[in-house]
């Protein structure tokens, strides 16, 4: 009997769970890459333990193979793996017989191996791309120009702005076929300004909504909704790709209000209050 897999996913606050997918452990790389580093650091140290364990339990078997161990030492043979592994060779205690010198050179072998692998994950981890990018909490349906508008706030954390900066908006719709059948694709929804130069404070991604928007028509009614946003831009520090995403559910959505102002002019200097960031009052 075939084993189905569950693999739960979390983007921006939606929740889904894939069936079928593949193990994490068949995918070894993206798991470490997307562990904490605390979780980690942690996988590392295991790993670095359990290795020297194994090795240790292996010299402790082979009596006479290394110099000046105690026969059977499963400490002596954990702290010779250890100081094997990593290179250190302090000279007290050496391999002496040809057994002790294959387990050693297989060591050295495993080491190498383990630290260029450790090395290429801290590496990696560090290297990647990381958003600064912030998403307000809810999203407005207010005005623009007179007419209704929906409205999500985003923002660059970092002090260096974000160039040549795009955003996207779509909602998923989804239809119920005469079959019994149901239909789901994402919609996009066009927007006043897709496209942002440089991205230094707060940009408003707004859609202006028609009389008979059908995105409104769904938001409204009582299928199964959401809206997603996706925002992305060249880091003008580190010359790296950034991006961040957002969901939306429908009760994430303010009908007639309007974000608080988070853009102030002081003394000639131009201020963004991101603690009122997330804040949005009725029209």
């Amino acid at each position: 009997m075939t084993k189905v897999r569950r693999q739960n996913v979390t983007v921006g606050g939606f929740r889904a769970v894939k069936l079928g997918a593949p193990a994490a452990i068949s995918d070894l790389y993206y798991l470490t890459m997307q562990m904490t580093w605390p979780a980690f650091i942690g996988l590392v140290s295991l790993v670095f333990l359990l290795l020297n364990l194994v090795f240790g339990v292996v010299y402790a078997c082979l009596p006479g193979a290394i110099a000046n161990m105690t026969p059977g030492s499963v400490a002596d043979g954990f702290f010779f793996s250890v100081e094997t592994l990593g290179t250190v060779g302090y000279g007290y205690m050496a391999p002496v017989t040809h057994a002790g010198h294959s387990i050693a050179g297989l060591e050295i072998l495993v080491g190498l191996f383990f630290s260029a692998t450790i090395t290429g994950l801290i590496f990696a981890r560090f290297a990647r791309p990381r958003t600064s990018l912030i998403f307000s909490d809810v999203a407005v349906i207010g005005r623009y120009e007179g007419r209704p508008a929906l409205i999500v706030r985003v923002a660059s954390t970092r002090m260096h702005p974000l160039a040549d900066a795009s955003a996207q908006m779509a909602w998923l719709k989804r239809t119920d076929l005469p079959d019994g059948r149901i239909q789901r694709r994402l919609i996009d929804l066009p927007l006043v300004r897709a496209h942002n130069a440089m991205l230094s404070l707060s940009w408003n991604l707004m859609h202006v909504l028609d009389e008979d928007s059908e995105f409104l028509a769904a938001m409204t009614g009582s299928q199964p909704f959401s809206l997603t946003v996706t925002v992305g831009g060249l880091d003008t520090l580190l010359a790296s790709q950034s991006f961040g995403g957002h969901f939306y559910r429908r009760e994430d959505i303010l009908i007639d209000h309007e974000f608080v102002d988070v853009i102030s002019d002081i003394e000639g200097m131009v201020q963004l209050d991101l603690t009122h960031f997330h804040e949005a009052r009725p029209i």
